[in-house]
């Protein structure tokens, strides 16, 4: 079949990242399917298969068994902050140390991390699937720390679905039909060709069954359980209602300003002069949230964007701890702007915001990049960046440079 171009050879692309996790987000649900795929290895457990357009390798468990699982099939993976933040002694207890650094939240289940680890099954992996034109200790084993971008999108590409998108690799889980504790665990990472040494093959069943039990692990291990604990209550969705007459009110620093207006309210807080919220544009809270708490002289991160998908415009994401912090300033303000909003629009219910709510999205559209303007994440060497310029012989065992990378994103 012909190649998707999405996972052509691009050498040089500058917004070569977007463009990879765009083609990851198309092809994920042919993760979940058998077509195309052609079976390598099978033992009890999983399955391992590869397809030679794109070149990719995947990893198919059937049915794991997940102790204590979470009542939401969708939270069986850690947001990519939460894992970092957790990270000290994470898989120690199991022979697979990682080390991982948080760098960057650009959205919940959006980081950029930082990760170094030295696990076995990485030099495994970079044998049977890398090349031999380098060595594997410097160019697969990898002990400096690489970072790279790692994104968690809840119900997808199904929902009840939970994917986790790291280096060149893509890792799925679905909950078994008529079962509340078994799962389906796909793991699928890439390859730089669909081709491999005739005496790497027989390890392939060995490779299988060492992923599968790996996996096992990470989705059952002591730390996981208690990082699903913290993930549950790191964020907080904010809701804004009964703001029917107009944008709320918001503090000016201009009152001499036309559209601002004096509420003796606010002057026990310094806070007399208000105006509209940029009444001339879309209303979005995340915004609003933002420049009020600004007004008030303290930061808030807020955000519109959460595990994948685009939160609708009268709804923001806080982290929790942060928002306690802040949130008696904000509601001390905030009465006075209800003062200001019906003073400007008669006597008619006022904005109220309400805690915790359930998160309401625009659509099941995930392709909306959390990624603020400027950011640059690095990327070691994406799937879509192959290198095809080597003269080896078919039979000589290839490998692409970020293989133990990709396996460090999850294993």
């Amino acid at each position: 079949p012909d190649c998707d171009p999405g996972f052509t050879s691009v050498r040089g692309m500058a917004d070569g990242a977007a463009d990879n996790h765009g083609a990851w987000l198309k092809f994920a649900p042919s993760c979940m399917s058998d077509a195309e795929w052609e079976v390598a290895a099978k033992t009890p457990e999983a399955v391992l298969s590869h397809r030679s357009c794109p070149h990719l390798i995947k990893i198919d468990s059937k049915s794991i068994f997940l102790q204590q699982a979470p009542e939401d099939p969708s939270s069986v993976h850690v947001r990519p902050e939460v894992r970092a933040m957790a990270s000290p002694g994470l898989g120690t207890a199991s022979g697979c140390p990682l080390d991982l650094q948080h760098l960057e939240t650009y959205a919940p289940g959006d980081a950029l991390i930082r990760r170094r680890n030295s696990m076995w099954i990485l030099r495994f992996g970079a044998v049977l699937f890398g090349s031999g034109r380098h060595s594997s200790e410097d160019r697969m084993y990898h002990k400096l720390p690489v970072p790279c971008q790692n994104r968690l999108y809840k119900d997808f590409p199904e929902p009840g679905d939970c994917s986790y998108f790291g280096l060149e690799a893509i890792w799925t889980t679905r909950r078994v039909p008529g079962s509340a504790s078994h799962y389906r665990s796909v793991f699928v990472f890439s390859t730089p060709e669909d081709k491999w040494a005739t005496w790497a093959l027989p390890l392939f069943p060995a490779f299988t069954h060492m992923t599968h039990n790996a996996l096992d692990r990470m989705l059952n291990g002591p730390s996981i359980r208690d990082m699903r604990a913290i993930d549950a209550k790191m964020y907080l969705v904010l809701s804004l209602r009964s703001f029917n007459r107009g944008h709320p009110m918001i503090p000016t620093n201009d009152p001499t300003s036309e559209e601002s207006f004096s509420i003796s309210a606010g002057e026990h807080l310094g806070l007399v002069s208000w105006t509209r919220f940029k009444s001339d544009e879309k209303f979005h809270l995340s915004e609003y949230m933002r420049c009020f708490m600004e007004r008030l002289g303290h930061q808030l991160k807020t955000y519109e964007v959460m595990d994948g998908r685009k939160l609708v415009n009268y709804q923001c994401v806080v982290v929790r701890q942060e928002w306690e912090q802040l949130r008696a300033f904000f509601y001390q303000a905030f009465k006075v702007q209800k003062t200001a909003y019906r003073f400007a629009n008669g006597r008619v219910a006022a904005p109220s915001l309400v805690e915790d709510s359930a998160p309401r999205f625009v659509s099941r559209d995930f392709s909306c990049c959390a990624t603020p303007q400027g950011t640059k994440t690095v990327v070691r060497k994406t799937f879509v960046e192959f290198d095809e310029d080597s003269d080896d012989s078919a039979d000589r065992l290839k490998r692409s440079n970020s293989t133990g990378e990709v396996m460090a994103c999850f294993v």
